[in-house]
């Protein structure tokens, strides 16, 4: 495992350094042949880096330093939302170093000039039966090769998707969804603990988790609310309102994929932001923290314009 030509696009001719707060991880790193440091014991960024957060403490510190750092070029992955474990952040930087951004941020292009010249479009491919129109005050989200031209810090997962998001519950959503999808893979994310939510439910979500990885799923979605979330005969509806919280049911996201690079090596089983970004399309409910933001995952579809 070592940069490819594909962190070029990034780094340019820079070897970028694995900066992390898991001193473990940092070992394993230095294996492969990366340099590295302790988040809390540098005042500036190198000028490359992919930066792995444990915790939130070394999530916050990471924003800081980077606000204090002039020159960087630097890929965040927020692992402790996630699985702040080892073998999840190694999982996480193999597809990373698989991925092709170049490739990826021209799909993004292409799939922003696509969603701001249609209103109303299909989806179609691994089984998908649905249809989504995106209202006139719709802000896609998108990162174009001009984002990084110069210094930044982005967040991993914003190099592999386009997405609408409805995170303010008292403003109306940018798009409405209806119909079916099959579901390959959920990720779970709830970014602090809540005392209000019922106790167990992250060990629920990953037995749904490795439960839909075994035998995948089919999501029924009506006028942006989740009607049914089914493994072969067994709804699991009730699970998914518990843990989202106030949203309940409520769509919070809609995004497109563009990462086809890490197809043939993504596990589902593993609660990695790395995940959403594989090709086709994600939806999700919750905030990730009145309740858990859960993405469901259905690679291979193909959004297209229906007008």
């Amino acid at each position: 495992m070592s940069p490819t030509t594909m962190i070029t696009t990034l780094f340019g001719e820079g070897r970028p350094s694995i900066i992390a707060d898991s001193e473990t991880f940092l070992q394993e790193c230095s294996k492969l042949g990366f340099e590295t440091a302790n988040i809390f014991d540098i005042d500036r960024l190198p000028q490359n880096s992919i930066i792995f957060s444990f915790t939130n403490d070394a999530a916050k510190l990471t924003f800081e330093i980077a606000q204090s750092t002039k020159l960087k070029k630097s890929i965040f992955c927020a692992t402790q939302v996630f699985e702040p474990t080892l073998d999840t952040a190694l999982y996480s930087l193999n597809l990373l170093l698989k991925s092709d951004f170049e490739k990826a941020l021209i799909t993004q292009r292409r799939v922003l000039n696509m969603l701001n010249s249609h209103d109303s479009f299909v989806l179609t491919g691994n089984g998908a039966e649905a249809k989504v129109t995106v209202f006139s005050h719709a802000q896609p989200y998108a990162l174009i090769a001009e984002d990084i031209e110069d210094n930044f810090i982005q967040s991993v997962a914003e190099f592999f998707e386009v997405h609408y998001a409805h995170m303010n519950p008292q403003n109306p959503s940018p798009f409405s969804f209806h119909g079916t999808l099959k579901i390959s893979g959920i990720l779970t994310v709830l970014r602090r603990p809540n005392p209000t939510l019922p106790e167990g439910l992250k060990t629920s979500l990953r037995w749904l988790s490795n439960l839909i990885s075994e035998k995948g799923a089919t999501l029924s979605i009506e006028n942006n609310i989740i009607t049914s979330l089914k493994t072969d005969n067994d709804e699991h509806l009730k699970l998914l309102d518990l843990a989202a919280g106030p949203r309940g049911l409520n769509l919070t996201e809609f995004a497109i994929g563009v990462n086809d690079s890490i197809t043939t090596s993504i596990n589902y089983k593993t609660n990695s932001q790395l995940n959403e970004g594989i090709s086709g399309v994600h939806l999700a409910i919750g905030d990730g923290s009145s309740g858990y933001h859960i993405d469901f995952l259905s690679p291979e579809v193909i959004v297209s314009p229906s007008n």
